[in-house]
C-alpha cells in the first residue's frame, strides 16, 4: 500500500467504546484494531480539509466519518455492516462513551493545495492529546 499522504491516526482508550464495536463486530477484526491493554488505535485516510479535534464529541464524531469513508479498509467495512446498530448503541450510551474517552491521541496530517498559488502545496501536522483521570469520593 502506497503511504497515504492525507491521513488521521487514533490512539485512545475507551471501554464504553469497544464494548459497542464488540456487539457488532468480530473479535478477530476487533483484535486488528483494539491493543492487549485496551488502546484503540487506527490510522484511516482523510479528505482535506479536515478540522481538528477539540473536545471528546469532536473525536467520536471524527471517528465515526472516518470509518464511514474507510470502506476500502476491513475495519470501515465491518463498521459499514453494522453501521446503524453501532451509532443506535452509541448514541443510547452517549454520556458513558463521551466520559470514556482517555488517553487520546490523535494525529492529523493533510496536504493540500495553497489558495494563493496553484502549483504550492500546505501541508499541515496537528495534534490533538487529551489525558483524563477520573476519581470518585465516597463518603460512609
Amino acid at each position: 500500500m502506497d503511504e497515504m499522504k492525507n491521513y488521521t491516526e487514533f490512539s485512545f482508550s475507551n471501554p464504553i467504546l469497544i464494548d459497542v464495536f464488540g456487539n457488532y463486530m468480530e473479535n478477530a477484526m476487533l483484535a486488528s484494531f483494539v491493543s492487549h491493554n485496551g488502546t484503540i488505535s487506527l490510522k484511516l485516510e482523510v479528505t482535506p480539509p479536515a478540522a481538528p479535534p477539540k473536545n471528546c464529541e469532536d473525536v467520536l464524531s471524527l471517528l465515526f466519518n472516518m470509518l464511514e469513508s474507510s470502506e476500502d479498509t476491513a475495519v470501515g467495512q465491518a463498521y459499514s455492516a453494522k453501521k446503524t446498530e453501532i451509532m443506535r448503541e452509541t448514541l443510547l450510551r452517549l454520556s458513558q462513551v463521551l466520559d470514556g474517552f482517555s488517553d487520546v491521541n490523535l494525529v492529523l496530517h493533510t496536504t493540500e493545495q495553497s489558495p494563493e498559488n496553484p502549483d504550492e502545496k500546505i501541508t499541515k501536522h496537528t495534534e490533538f492529546k487529551l489525558h483524563r483521570t477520573k476519581s470518585e469520593t465516597t463518603s460512609e
